[in-house]
């Protein structure tokens, strides 16, 4: 009998790509001498008709491998993205037939009699699967299965095919089996399975409820920093690895990938802005989401420029001749949407979300004992306002020095030590600090700052819009495609610069919207 949690990875691989994942070195290298071998089993999962056991969270079966027979009951699944952890009990049996009595002396905490009262187990269905094994040493001290399934579930009367990797941590550090899975994935496509075997046999009994989409959950802020952060880690990476299954396998989708991965990204983005401080890597956590971020940000405001030049050539009713801007942003919009599709079937985002997870784990944090989510927000928004306050005073000095370089008399010089308003104050400090104002207007939103008054709360909301609204429009101006300036007809070229002409001067007016928000907040802030 064995008692352990079961922690492992479920992994989808084209059946073209397992040779080329067992002959890298990445699995050759690592694998214990004498640990590989193939097996040939079949898995017999039993529940009541109205499953009893799978209502409680359990799920029992019974495999024969060879002439030995072992019962499992497994409980209490939590998952992300493939990855799973789950309290398991193995009994060595004699035959296939159902015995729920044989856990009795296993330590398992549950009364099945009271659970199944007078309901009978019967057979669910069945798995069988060619499976290929062999033990990794991934580090020193990290050792985990690599386990290669080829089979079918037959449920029904329908079957199921089974081609998966599922990679078991027996040893070690659940970090080090996130970074080897990250590596994996740089090697070969990879994506994830959620669903167990024994889900996806009650699905093609048509036994299993459709579960949606599960709400994300936002942060508790009174609880401790370290945990609600990981908890945010995990549901957004899983949700970027459910979302890129249904990506991949639809043809039609790439022009909305930024719609569909974006709010994922930019959340752990979000997230590791306010872990810097705090937890080590997270530097290095942000440049490897830059991987997924650049070419989303591309396409979003590639898009929105799409949709600005359509409105302009509409209100030229015609005087602009005939239209050679849609096309062109059209078509990068498609080569966008193209570029990140291939790294999806390449297995990039599976290889970020992998990267950044094993991070999490393996990150030293600091205060973690005693430092609840929203302390940490307060501290920080603290740390940006002084940053704030710090680039305005520079701004200051810089203007003293220009009116005393200017000064002709006594008269003029006594300017030098008063707080000199600034020409534009809101501008120049937002191009400065730029992301600490996003991340200010964040926190605004999401938690009571103690640190700003009411009003000042009130005045940074408008503020944090004008500034959104201002960022917005310098992307559209970066986003110009270069063919585009480049134009060698009249015709484009009058059109480039009609849309050109056009962000410039909302990029004018933001500005101007930017710099009076910031006054009215500045005022009401102890400066």
């Amino acid at each position: 009998m064995q008692n352990n949690v079961e922690t492992e990875i479920k992994l989808l691989i084209a059946k073209k790509h397992v040779k080329t994942l067992t002959a890298s070195s990445l699995v050759a290298k690592k694998t214990k001498k004498g640990s590989h071998k193939t097996v040939k089993l079949v898995n017999i999962y039993f529940d009541t008709r109205d499953l009893l056991l799978q209502q409680a969270g359990i799920a029992y079966r019974v495999r024969q491998n060879g002439k030995k027979y072992e019962a499992t009951v497994k409980l209490g699944r939590s998952e992300a993205g493939g990855l799973s952890a789950r309290q398991e009990y193995n009994v060595a049996v004699k035959n296939a037939k159902p015995d729920l009595s044989v856990f009795n002396d296993s330590g398992l905490q549950v009364d099945f009699d009271a659970l199944l009262g007078t309901a009978q187990i019967e057979k669910l269905f069945t798995v069988r699967v060619k499976r290929e094994i062999r033990l990794l040493q991934i580090t020193r001290e990290t050792l985990a299965e690599m386990a290669i399934d080829q089979g079918f579930i037959s449920a029904g009367g329908k079957k199921e095919t089974i081609d998966e990797v599922e990679l078991e941590l027996k040893e070690g550090s659940l970090a080090d089996l996130l970074a080897y899975t990250a590596k994996i994935a740089a090697e070969v496509p990879v994506f994830t399975e959620s669903r167990s075997k024994y889900a996806r046999g009650l699905a093609l009994l048509d036994k299993l409820e459709p579960e949606g989409t599960s709400p994300l959950k936002n942060i508790d802020w009174d609880k401790d920093y370290c945990e609600e952060y990981k908890q945010q880690f995990y549901q957004y990476g899983t949700a970027v690895m459910e979302e890129q299954n249904v990506f991949a396998d639809c043809g039609k989708l790439q022009t909305e990938a930024d719609r569909i991965f974006l709010p994922y990204f930019e959340r752990m983005q979000e997230a590791l802005y306010w872990l810097q401080p705090v937890m080590d890597g997270s530097a290095g956590m942000l440049a490897n989401l830059q991987g997924a971020l650049r070419p989303l940000y591309r396409l979003r405001d590639t898009k929105a420029l799409l949709r600005q030049w359509k409105s302009l050539f509409k209100l030229a009713d015609g005087r602009l001749g005939a239209d050679k801007v849609t096309r062109l942003l059209e078509n990068r919009v498609e080569d966008i949407g193209d570029e990140i599709l291939l790294q999806v079937e390449r297995g990039t985002y599976s290889g970020i979300v992998f990267s950044l997870w094993s991070a999490m784990e393996s990150a030293g944090w600091k205060a973690e004992e005693y430092l609840q989510a929203g302390q940490l927000l307060q501290v920080r928004v603290k740390d940006i306002l002084e940053k704030i306050e710090d680039a305005m005073n520079r701004e200051r000095e810089t203007e003293a020095e220009k009116v005393v370089a200017m000064a002709v008399g006594n008269h003029e010089l006594e300017k030098k030590g008063r707080k000199i308003p600034l020409k534009e104050p809101g501008y120049v400090t937002v191009t400065r600090l730029g992301k600490e104002f996003h991340y200010l207007a964040a926190a605004n939103e999401i938690s009571k700052l103690s640190d700003l008054s009411k009003e000042s709360r009130k005045k940074l909301e408008k503020l944090g819009e004008a500034i959104e609204e201002l960022f917005a429009v310098n992307s559209l101006g970066q986003s110009v495609p270069a063919e585009l300036l480049k134009a060698n007809t009249v015709l484009a070229a009058r059109q480039g610069g009609y849309l050109l002409g056009d962000l410039a001067a909302e990029q004018l007016m933001a500005r101007k919207i930017v710099n009076k928000a910031f006054a009215k907040w500045l005022k009401t802030v102890k400066m």
